[in-house]
């Protein structure tokens, strides 16, 4: 049998459940898949790399970009810096290889729509939502993380809530719990999603 074709999978989920610790173990320990590398645009951190961690951009090469119709999905996050998804970031990667990724429901429901009219992404999309057992348990989360304010907390959890009231429209839920056990559920809804797939051609 044929391998399956390439896809994009994408994580959702409130912020503190997990999401990138479950994109980087995929990527090392899943053969075929890469993460994609979005666009930014904040400063980088210190330990962070142009092209591996995010294409950071200025406001100008950003507007740049947008204006030239290069972004799949692009958002303001916390009313101060913008991320996005260069077309090319996915579209000149998918031919070659599986991509995953993690971005916000705002930008599912973009990617999704821009699904609906480029061929090469029709049928390749796969969303997973992950989401924590309550609103209180990602509370100590988020505490658990280091330090945070008390009004940068609640604006996460209100963050949250309206995230949460998207989960059902995701093609699978993983309920949070341990990292292995998320990493489990991962794992064997890859491999459903997997076998409804049609085989490459």
């Amino acid at each position: 049998m044929a391998d399956a074709p390439h896809v994009l999978l994408i994580f959702a989920g409130p912020a503190g459940v997990g999401k990138s610790t479950l994109c980087d173990r995929l990527v090392r320990e899943v053969p075929g898949f890469e993460r994609v590398v979005t666009a930014t645009t904040r400063p980088p951190r210190p330990n962070e790399v142009a092209g591996r961690d995010y294409h950071f951009l200025s406001e100008a090469e950003f507007d740049a970009k947008l204006a030239a119709g290069d972004f799949l999905e692009w958002a303001w996050v916390h009313k101060r810096y913008r991320y996005g998804t260069l077309k090319s970031a996915v579209l000149g990667r998918l031919p070659h290889t599986g991509l995953v990724m993690n971005i916000d429901v705002q930008g599912v429901r973009s990617i999704r729509a821009a699904a609906e009219t480029l061929p090469a992404l029709r049928g390749r999309l796969i969303t997973m939502f992950v989401a924590p057992d309550s609103l209180d348990v990602l509370r100590e989360r988020l505490q658990g993380r280091g330090a945070v304010s008390a009004e940068e907390l609640e604006r996460r959890l209100q963050s949250a809530e309206f995230e949460m009231a998207e989960r059902s429209s995701y093609d699978y839920v993983i309920h949070s719990s341990t990292k292995e056990q998320d990493f489990r559920s991962l794992l064997e809804f890859w491999k459903q999603a997997r076998a409804k797939l049609p085989d490459a051609s």
